[in-house]
């Protein structure tokens, strides 16, 4: 009995060295593979990082070289002639009868684009009321050259404030009449065959019109700007 009990003994003896023989072969097999899966996942980080890098390199570059090329340049509003050909106005604070002549160009200085101007929304207006509306519908402007947006405007029945009839009796006085244009347009126009670049261009400007007199405007410089 004591002969097999030592037996069983050195048996599982044995069996426990092996196993932890076994085990011990085992763990810096699975450290050694996780060593290379983490090295595996270093590399295809940097692979990736590198990839972007010269993405944006590449396309900075190409951005630039379109820019060199095409040099593009904003559209924008121009106002070529104002004249302001009849105000009367009554002491009650009435404008009766306003008629304004206006001509506004919409250029395109790119020599390599077409231009698109559409959203056309101006105002002319006195002392903070406005007295008329101006609209246009979408046109295009063919590459260095311009399209004049003619106006003929009238307003009648326009009743100003205590504070606007004070400034328009002061205006009369002095025989210089302001009138503001303010407002927008939306441009559009192709950079290559690359973009489609879309800016709102603003406008505003205040006339000073000999009235009563010639009712021409006094030398003004009004163009829109885009930001």
């Amino acid at each position: 009995m004591d002969r097999e009990a030592g037996a069983e003994r050195e048996a599982a003896a044995h069996e426990q060295e092996h196993y932890h023989g076994h085990r011990k072969h085992r763990v810096p097999r699975i450290r050694e593979r996780e060593r290379r899966k983490s090295s595996g996942l270093v590399w295809a980080l940097v692979i990736l990082c590198t990839l972007l890098a010269v993405g944006v390199i590449v396309a900075g570059a190409t951005v630039f070289a379109v820019y060199l090329i095409y040099k593009p340049k904003m559209p924008y509003l121009l106002v070529t002639d104002a004249r302001l050909e009849r105000l009367d106005y009554g002491q009650s604070g009435t404008i009766l009868d306003l008629q304004v002549a206006l001509t506004i160009q919409a250029e395109n200085t790119n020599s390599k684009a077409d231009a698109t101007f559409s959203g056309v929304n101006l105002a002319v207006g006195f002392h903070g009321a406005d007295v008329a509306l101006l609209r246009a519908g979408t046109f295009a402007v063919a590459r260095r050259s311009a399209v004049p947006l003619r106006y003929q405007i009238t307003s009648v029945g326009r009743q100003l404030s205590p504070d606007g009839m004070q400034y328009m009796n002061g205006a009369l006085g002095a025989r210089v009449v302001p009138l503001d244009l303010f407002g927008k347009a939306r441009t559009t126009w192709k950079v290559g065959i690359f973009a489609s670049l879309q800016f709102w261009t603003r406008i505003s400007c205040r006339f000073l019109f000999n009235y009563p007199g010639n009712g021409t405007a006094m030398p003004y410089d009004c163009r829109s700007k885009s930001p």
